[in-house]
């Protein structure tokens, strides 16, 4: 075996350190990326490490792995990048490979980010020869070496991809720990709120522009409260940015946000302090009130970052976040946010 051996040689293997690391290898193998709308399918709400490979059709078990990356935008994002000046370039234009015919594109996208991803990034890559990493226009298949065969014959740090694999654990709990963006958690936030019975198009397509839309919220009682903005009024584009509860009620308790000019929602975002562009401001009324609304109120306030409050120097501390939102079950599976404990809790103040 050569040193390095050229990766797309390997591929048996590198599904199998692959497959060691516990990633999806099935996820997007059937689908060749021809041309940019293939691009659509990949994740847009997450990146990570991926390996481009090649294989003769979407059934064939050949792959021959290219070019390994990793990126910190999402794999939809890079892989965009990659189709005007990048792999997906070369390959379009028949600039790679130019010593073979009839292979199609595709990819691996892996869960692994951060360090993670840089370590196994930086294994393979001093492990094996990618072709588009070393900058070869060719490609050579005229064999492919065994998986065990590759791993009786090849020196590979396989106790150093345990410690990764360990440590891409904890990191997946202290990642649940964080907090999101709330206009990133719009989708989960919504998906919340219907789960809690709340009317959420009561007022869902009426801006509230000035001081008389706040007239039209009610006057007789109060409870939990979200403001939110969105493109227009018929958009399903929904970026929550406060939670509140109103103790009296919410014409009056919105009243007060317009007329405070230092703390007031309302009043920073007219005002234009609050740094957004094309949106309006919309609110959801609920009926939970008390122990109920105080539940919820924690649960959004542990599990998400809302921009509308003020650093120690009195600014706001960033502006209205739009890039791609979050899917449900995305934030469910990824963020250990305990909303069922929280449904529990609202179920039972309610009793």
């Amino acid at each position: 075996m050569e040193k390095p051996p050229k990766a797309e040689k390997c591929g048996p293997f590198i599904e199998m350190v692959l497959d060691e690391l516990n990633c999806n290898l099935d996820l997007h193998d059937k689908e060749k990326i021809e041309n940019e709308e293939d691009l659509k399918k990949f994740p847009g709400h997450h990146g990570g490490l991926y390996i481009f490979y090649m294989k003769p059709d979407s059934e064939s078990d050949l792959r021959y792995p290219v070019y390994v990356g990793m990126t910190k935008q999402s794999f939809k994002e890079r892989f965009e990048r990659h189709a005007k000046h990048g792999v997906i370039h070369e390959v379009w234009n028949g600039k790679f490979p130019r010593d073979i015919d009839g292979l199609g594109l595709y990819a691996y996208c892996t869960h692994y980010h951060g360090e993670s991803a840089k370590r196994i990034k930086s294994i393979l890559l001093d492990t094996f020869d990618f072709a588009l990493k070393k900058g070869r226009n060719t490609i050579d298949i005229s064999e492919t070496y065994p998986a065990e065969w590759t791993k009786r014959n090849l020196e590979f740090p396989w106790d150093e991809l345990k410690r990764i694999a360990d440590g891409e654990d904890e990191e997946e709990e202290e990642r649940k720990k964080k907090k999101i963006p709330s206009e990133k958690g719009g989708h989960f936030i919504r998906f919340l709120l219907d789960e809690l019975n709340c009317n959420i198009d009561m007022y869902d397509q009426e801006e509230i522009k000035d001081v008389d839309d706040v007239n039209k919220f009610p006057a007789h009682y109060g409870g939990l409260y979200l403001f939110y903005m969105k493109p227009d009024p018929t958009s399903d584009l929904r970026y929550p940015i406060y939670v509140g509860v109103a103790k009296k009620s919410f014409k009056e308790r919105f009243q007060r946000q317009a007329a405070d000019n230092f703390n007031g929602i309302l009043s920073k975002i007219w005002s234009g302090e609050f740094k957004f562009e094309g949106h309006g401001v919309y609110a959801v009324c609920t009926h939970h009130q008390g122990p109920a609304a105080r539940a919820i109120k924690k649960l959004l306030l542990d599990s998400f970052h809302f921009p509308l409050k003020r650093n120690r120097r009195g600014q706001l501390r960033r502006e209205l976040d739009t890039s791609e939102q979050l899917p449900t079950e995305y934030v469910k599976d990824n963020y250990g946010i305990p909303w069922e404990e929280c449904l529990e809790k609202v179920a039972a103040a309610g009793r």
